[in-house]
């Protein structure tokens, strides 16, 4: 268990490693997800002018 590096990968360690193996775009994607998600928040919040 502690001699294998390999262990943790085959437990499911890929979200984990996902930021050691440069996959930038992935939280780069979630980033912008996440931006979206607040603007749409936002605009339900701010009360706009009737008529």
């Amino acid at each position: 268990m502690y001699d294998n590096p390999s262990a943790p990968l085959a437990a499911g360690g890929t979200g984990g490693a996902l930021a050691y193996t440069g996959f930038g775009s992935v939280w780069l994607a979630l980033a912008a997800f996440a931006m979206l998600a607040v603007g749409t928040a936002l605009m339900r919040i701010v009360p706009r002018s009737e008529g």
